[in-house]
């Protein structure tokens, strides 16, 4: 395959993802009625106002709920080095434990429960990581 080749099969895989990105963030509802149920929707309020009125971040995995603050750049940095320093794993149960607002402990404990929030939270840094480098 040539290099011209190579380059446009990779611009035009690029361009897909940025376009699936783009409409993934569009078409994404969130649904927090679990949340409102177990923590109200005034304590929810509260939270977000004390976090400068940026959107939490909500994690459910099962009947297991979660509810952390928006990460801050410096948490970002830190996240970032955890990854370089201890791994990925260590790197996301320190960014949650610093991040954690109130929840259920079994996310944490449960090794099971405790991967499907290694997943959602490195999507949702990950994307964080992205905004920031965008900027």
């Amino acid at each position: 395959m040539s290099n011209e080749k190579l380059t446009a099969v990779f611009n035009s895989r690029k361009a897909k993802e940025i376009k699936k990105e783009k409409e993934a963030k569009n078409t994404q509802v969130k649904d927090l009625t679990p949340f409102i149920e177990k923590f109200s929707q005034k304590k929810l309020d509260e939270w977000k106002k004390e976090y400068g009125n940026r959107d939490l971040i909500y994690l459910k995995v099962d009947e297991f709920l979660a509810v952390l603050r928006p990460p801050l750049a410096d948490d970002l940095g830190d996240y970032l080095t955890a990854i370089g320093t201890n791994g990925m794993s260590k790197a996301v149960a320190m960014i949650v434990e610093q991040l954690w607002i109130d929840g259920d402990f079994q996310l944490i404990e449960d090794e099971d429960n405790f991967i499907a929030v290694f997943l959602q939270m490195n999507n949702i840094l990950e994307s964080k990581k992205g905004e920031f480098f965008r900027a």
